[in-house]
């Protein structure tokens, strides 16, 4: 009998993928803008999940209401991405969202939400200091992150269990392998809709030359050597950290003569989903290899397996400081990067 209640439940485990979601996971641990760890006055969670397209935007994305955004029940939707916001918490402590004596999310809650199977899962943690009147606003940061069921990124993304009936919790959080210094709130809600293009970049700094728009991509309206989209594309020019020789000009060329020694760093803009970025790579400045770079499901991404993103921290409207690991074997001594507007 024994032997045939263990199979039953070990059946019932393999046919049941997903449970209630405890999500609370203390694994990881958050922090404020300035370095502080969040706890119960200054931290505010918002479980996210995916009911159709993919995850919203939400460094560029604008709710109806302000509201939206942190009050469970909520469907938000932008174009035919379409979210759920499933559950809140604050239960933050010396920067770990702790999960609570019983599941944060039972299986008849998720029911209630309307949830249907396999809805990926996302937290959204907010520094709740730089609300007004208990809401976000133009001023307010956060971070949107996965949540996995081994706490792993390498592991099955975390998912909504569909109303199916059970007995197990699932325990699900963020990349266990992330610590504070790799949390800081990267985005500023609202903050950079203001330049997420470049027509509205170019007017708040009256650089409209008289050719137009197109013209005025091309040219040098303050004089520094650099082109306006190269301003509006680039905070600051690509450099080669800590080579034994390197060089950075004015026309974005970098270059080191240490070949072991190629990591790069640029500052590249987030939030204009039509800019895109190549980076150029040469041993010879004759013939170059150009690989993309682009900034997708909440962090810039390269392709090309010789090229690795070690660093990627928000600085504020809608500028990100990139950095990459350019494999040795690629032989490569100079970089350069380029932009397009599609």
């Amino acid at each position: 009998m024994k032997r045939n209640l263990s199979f039953l439940l070990l059946f019932l485990y393999a046919a049941v993928a997903h449970g209630d979601l405890d999500w609370g996971g203390g694994v990881t641990r958050f922090t404020t803008e300035s370095g502080e760890v969040l706890g119960l006055e200054s931290g505010f969670a918002v479980l996210i999940s995916v009911r159709s397209g993919q995850l919203i935007d939400f460094e560029t994305f604008v709710p109806n209401v302000p509201g939206e955004l942190v009050t469970a029940g909520t469907i938000l939707s932008d174009g035919t991405n379409v979210n759920s916001v499933l559950a809140v918490s604050y239960e933050f402590h010396s920067g770990y969202l702790l999960n609570s004596a019983v599941p944060d999310l039972l299986i008849d809650e998720q029911e209630i939400l309307g949830v249907t199977p396999d809805e990926a899962l996302f937290i959204i943690v907010w520094d709740s200091t730089t609300f007004e009147n208990d809401l976000p606003t133009d001023d307010s940061y956060f971070t949107v992150l996965p949540l996995y069921f081994e706490g792993d990124r390498s592991s099955e993304q975390a998912q909504t269990s569909g109303g199916v009936f059970s007995v197990f919790t699932n325990r699900v959080h963020p990349d266990q392998s992330l610590d504070s210094r790799w949390l800081q709130l990267i985005a500023q809600y609202g903050g950079f809709n203001t330049y997420a293009n470049f027509a509205e970049w170019v007017d708040s700094i009256h650089m409209v030359a008289d050719g137009g728009l197109d013209s005025a991509k091309y040219t040098d309206s303050n004089g520094n050597g650099r082109s306006n989209i190269e301003e509006y594309a680039f905070d600051s020019p690509l450099s080669v950290k800590r080579p034994l020789e390197a060089s950075v000009e004015e026309s974005g060329l970098a270059g080191s003569s240490n070949p072991e020694l190629c990591e790069l760093s640029v500052k590249l803009r987030g939030n204009n989903s039509q800019l895109s970025y190549s980076l150029h790579i040469s041993d010879d400045l004759q013939s170059w290899r150009t690989v993309g770079v682009e900034y997708m499901n909440q962090q810039w991404v390269c392709a090309d397996p010789g090229i690795d993103i070690t660093e990627s921290v928000y600085e504020g409207l809608g500028v990100w400081r990139v950095g990459l690991h350019v494999d040795a074997t690629l032989h490569a001594s100079f970089f350069k990067f380029s932009s397009a507007i599609n």
